[in-house]
């Protein structure tokens, strides 16, 4: 999911997980479940249609409907895919629950209060140890196990981790994006910059001269509000990290961290200060119009600008994020869960391994030929297949950057609250109103103060 400011469309904006990802999950307690254990039919219970040989789950033996909540559903493909599992399973009902993205969150987490959450929710994959850790979701273990579909080793780790909580899997990864540099060609070009930044240095060296206030014109675009989410990168490039394995220590504030810190604050001086308060999806334009010369984002942001900028295709292009001392980039997906409050366990998985089959998969994060999309799969079979690109030859620099996902692993429930001070902490050091070390330093103290 802590909140990923990842775009992929305005409904999705991560407000991470970067994605992150950071993800920065929390520890969940819930037992795992076998199917047979959690699954109770909507009505008294009757015998279950038996399964077919390439079916680990059995078919319900009376219809019943399994509501999914996510901010997709109205999609034509989303749309498609239901008519199908709908022929292929007559006695279960797929029922679109629409929830704004931007609202999902606190929605999921009023109907697990009062007892009353969807069977199913496409979750921002950084929420999934937060719900794990209230045992308001099923653990897949036993279903993965029965099923000839969906095979762990599949899926690219950094995902699956997301997605995992003491050694359990809650919810299956279904789209994936890392984050990357875009830059402007045009703006390279006439400040006599050769290739794209590759190191701290460079980049500093770069935004510098990309800068030109009295032209409004700026060599990066810093958020105050995401803050946090895309100061991670620096943060682990420099050899850092948010938090002890067990979750007690605060680590943000070691020396590595003030120093990424510090270098990430001090990109504001390059920075349109008008955006300090903006976001990473309003902030498009600016670059769109050349007002910003570099902009770190996901994947998303490559169809963004070639849907909605198409007068701007051939004047930028992608690279890795700059290195320091390793390099580190953050990630940011979506996943799908059952809760345990679900009467309809056992249909719900069957809705969740249909649509995690490869070519449902690849439809769904990468569109069609005449209708391309800048979404990735999360299986490697998939990410090895050349033709995954062929349509949007741009995404495969963002699967070759996976190899430098980071995921914190975070086994702490008070982790929203820390990462919130941080957030704060970093805003603050971006308006001038103090420095960055200090800023992340007091921020950690804060934080330790919750864990006493």
């Amino acid at each position: 999911m802590a909140s990923h400011k990842r775009n992929q469309k305005p409904s999705m904006l991560l407000l991470i997980l970067t994605l992150l990802i950071t993800a920065a999950m929390v520890a969940a307690c819930a037992p795992a479940a076998t199917p047979e254990a959690t699954s109770a039919p909507t009505e008294a219970a009757p015998e279950a249609t038996p399964t077919s040989p390439e079916e680990g789950v059995p078919e319900p033996a009376e219809p019943v409907v399994v509501t999914f909540a996510s901010w997709v559903g109205g999609g034509e493909t989303w749309q498609n895919l239901a008519a199908q599992f709908h022929e292929l399973h007559p006695n279960i009902t797929i029922e679109f629950h629409d929830v704004p993205f931007e609202e999902m969150h606190t929605k999921l987490l009023t109907q697990v209060a009062a007892g009353n959450p969807p069977d199913i929710a496409y979750m921002d994959a950084s929420a999934v140890g937060e719900f794990a850790l209230r045992n308001a979701l099923v653990s897949l273990d036993d279903y993965i196990a029965t099923s000839e579909v969906v095979d762990p080793d599949d899926y690219v780790e950094a995902f699956l981790t997301s997605a995992t909580s003491e050694g359990h899997i809650y919810g299956l990864p279904i789209d994936a994006e890392s984050t990357g540099l875009f830059y402007r060609t045009d703006l390279f070009e006439a400040a006599g910059i050769t290739k794209p930044p590759e190191t701290w240095d460079e980049f500093l060296a770069a935004a510098q001269a990309l800068t030109i206030p009295e032209e409004k014109q700026y060599g990066f675009i810093i958020f105050a509000p995401e803050a946090a989410y895309y100061w991670y990168p620096w943060l682990w490039q420099a050899g850092g990290d948010l938090l002890s394995e067990d979750g007690i220590d605060v680590l943000w504030d070691s020396e590595e961290g003030k120093r990424a810190a510090e270098f990430y604050v001090g990109l504001a001086e390059y920075s349109p200060p008008d955006f300090y308060n903006s976001n990473s999806w309003d902030g498009r334009v600016a670059f769109a119009e050349g007002t910003v010369a570099m902009y770190v984002a996901g994947a998303w942001f490559a169809g963004t600008l070639q849907n909605e900028f198409p007068d701007v295709t051939d004047k930028w292009s992608t690279a890795p994020l700059p290195m320091d001392e390793r390099c580190a980039t953050t990630i940011a997906g979506d996943t799908l869960v059952i809760f345990q409050a679900s009467q309809n366990k056992d249909a719900a998985w069957k809705w969740i391994e249909f649509v995690s089959e490869p070519e449902n998969m690849a439809l769904l994060n990468l569109g069609t030929p005449e209708a391309p999309t800048t979404l990735l799969p999360p299986r490697k079979s998939l990410l090895a297949d050349p033709a995954t690109f062929e349509a949007n030859p741009v995404l495969e620099g963002f699967a070759e950057n996976m190899t430098c996902a980071v995921v914190s692993q975070i086994d702490q429930p008070k982790w929203p609250e820390m990462e919130s001070l941080l957030n704060d902490a970093l805003a603050r050091a971006i308006y001038g109103e103090v420095d960055a070390a200090t800023a992340i330093t007091e921020a950690a103290q804060e934080a330790e103060a919750l864990l006493e």
